[in-house]
């Protein structure tokens, strides 16, 4: 009897055992929660963007002029400050003008003695012709009578030939700007005596409004370029060193040869530079518009990342979780952004910033909006006034 009871109770108890086993069995293990990573992101967006090509240059005056005097003679004023505004025809020098003045009052003075000549042969002539009508002169001292009024009547020509001379050197002792700019430096002072067209440059004078830049692109860029320009005027932006400024222009020549030796060809831009904020001499960099791009998806340089696939980036979907796209296709850059051909669509949001260690699938968080969901809880604001106290209080 206390044997069937004793193994009544090692049963009962083995059951117990079993049932508590197969409750402990039944629960669920707890899933250990992934925190979501912080990352930054942003938009794609979808606009038309200009499709360029970039090369340097040197700004260069439209008109450069070195002023030479054009007689000889001693310089007697300069009628202008270095680095003057000059427009067209405006008096730069004057030079002696007095030995040039009794030039053509000599010339001047011949040419009315042989005009008093000229008349005389001529009416000599006449004369004659009438007695050689009537056969009372032989037709030999006739064709005299012509040749002295024909070589007067040349005398006379040579004479009003010396008198222009003579009234172009009295305007040359006087030399104005023949284009509008800038002058240089003075190069040669009042007193000095010059010589014509072979003397020194007195000043240097440079047209400034408007202004050009010379530059250079590939032999593999030409084709295109040369394409678009047959459909219109193509655009430049520049930017000189050291200017925050860019400025707007055309292209207004290509060369007529690739330099066989660098496979460049040289092209120039005008620049109107009313304000002379351009100046010959500076370098600058040169965006040459070729085309626009219509309706290019971009997204920030730091959202693309290299793997040994290539180029990838993640995307945040709504779920806030990422997604990684390793089959994107990228175009051209503009400034600080991407034109992505393939793999993105606007309006989709890519991480670009915090891509290590991400996967397929991790729950993601905004690190821009923390942030600002942060600064505007009321605890940060206590936070902040006990700041402020504590220092007031110093």
């Amino acid at each position: 009897m206390h044997l069937k009871k004793g193994r009544l109770l090692w049963i009962i108890a083995l059951a117990v055992v079993l049932i508590l086993v197969f409750k402990s069995c039944s629960k669920k293990k707890p899933v250990p929660q992934v925190h979501p990573r912080p990352v930054r992101m942003v938009a794609a967006v979808e606009k038309d963007i200009p499709v360029y090509i970039n090369s340097f240059g040197t700004i260069n005056s439209y008109y450069d002029v070195n002023i030479q005097a054009r007689v000889t003679g001693e310089v007697m004023a300069a009628h202008f400050k270095e680095g003057d505004d000059v427009k067209q025809g405006d008096l730069l020098f004057s030079i002696d003008v007095r030995p040039y003045e009794a030039e053509l009052e000599k010339a001047q003075a011949t040419l009315a003695e042989d005009l008093v000549d000229l008349k005389l042969k001529q009416d000599t002539l006449e004369r004659n012709r009438k007695l050689m009508e009537k056969n009372l002169i032989s037709k030999q001292d006739f064709e005299t009578y012509q040749s002295n009024a024909a070589a007067a009547e040349a005398k006379v020509s040579l004479d009003r030939a010396a008198v222009d001379q003579a009234k172009l050197n009295v305007e040359f002792c006087s030399i104005c700007a023949p284009i509008n700019g800038v002058t240089g430096k003075r190069l040669v002072d009042p007193g000095n005596i010059v010589s014509a067209n072979t003397g020194p440059t007195l000043v240097n004078i440079r047209m400034i409004d408007p202004i050009f830049i010379d530059f250079t692109i590939s032999e593999k860029d030409f084709p295109e370029v040369h394409k678009q320009m047959k459909q219109g005027t193509l655009g430049v932006t520049v930017k000189p060193a050291g200017d925050e400024k860019t400025y707007e222009g055309k292209l207004t020549l290509v060369n007529n040869a690739v330099d066989p030796q660098t496979g460049m060809i040289l092209l120039r831009a005008e620049i109107p530079n009313s304000d002379k904020t351009l100046w010959p001499g500076q370098y600058a960099t040169i965006r040459l518009v070729v085309r626009t791009e219509k309706d290019a998806v971009l997204v920030p340089v730091t959202a693309v990342q290299f793997g040994q696939k290539g180029m990838y980036m993640y995307i945040v979907t709504d779920k806030n979780t990422a997604e990684l796209r390793d089959n994107i296709v990228v175009g051209l850059q503009q400034d600080d952004n991407l034109v992505i051909e393939k793999g993105v669509s606007p309006g989709e949001k890519v991480v670009t910033y915090g891509q290590l260690g991400l996967r397929d699938g991790i729950p993601v968080m905004d690190l821009d909006s923390q942030s600002a969901v942060e600064g505007s809880a009321p605890g940060a604001a206590k936070g902040k006034d006990k700041k402020k106290k504590a220092s007031a209080g110093k």
